[in-house]
């Protein structure tokens, strides 16, 4: 009878050590990361919207050469850790995220984009990455993956 106690306490225990384990893996990872495609050329000198300047301008140092910055798109989507997260690009290819890691405020997402080279990038609280995405009615799509605005 002590033994047979003994081992439904044991096993009672371990049920609520590994609980809170458990309650935690069902709960996947998320972060929120604003998505922003932007078609870069030489077609035109048109920078729209005007805070694309920065990005021209940081182009324009690194020797990327670039005279027209548009943006077709931006929304703000949630990356996971157990799936890829996917967002339809205007040349037709999906690019997927995906979440590897959230340590100290930093992100790690996987990047894939068919016909472009995968990549694993960090996310911080500010700043942005900027992502080829291919070709697209004679420019390049860039894919800029930052942090939420804060509105």
């Amino acid at each position: 009878m002590r033994t047979h106690t003994q081992v439904v306490l044991t096993l009672l225990s371990l049920a609520m050590v590994l609980l809170p384990l458990t309650e935690a893996q069902a709960q996947p990872q998320t972060v929120k990361i604003q998505v922003e495609v932007v078609l870069a050329s030489n077609k035109g000198d048109t920078v729209e919207p005007p805070e694309l300047e920065k990005m021209k301008e940081l182009f324009r140092k690194q020797n990327f050469s670039f005279t027209s910055f548009k943006r077709l798109s931006i929304d703000t989507v949630a990356v996971e850790a157990q799936k890829a997260t996917e967002i339809r690009l205007p040349n037709g290819v999906n690019a997927s995220l995906k979440l590897l890691a959230l340590k100290d405020g930093t992100a790690t997402v996987h990047v894939d984009i068919p016909r472009q080279s995968a990549m694993d990038v960090e996310l911080g609280r500010q700043g942005s990455v900027y992502q080829k995405a291919g070709r697209h009615v004679g420019g390049e799509l860039i894919l800029v993956l930052s942090p939420p605005t804060q509105k």
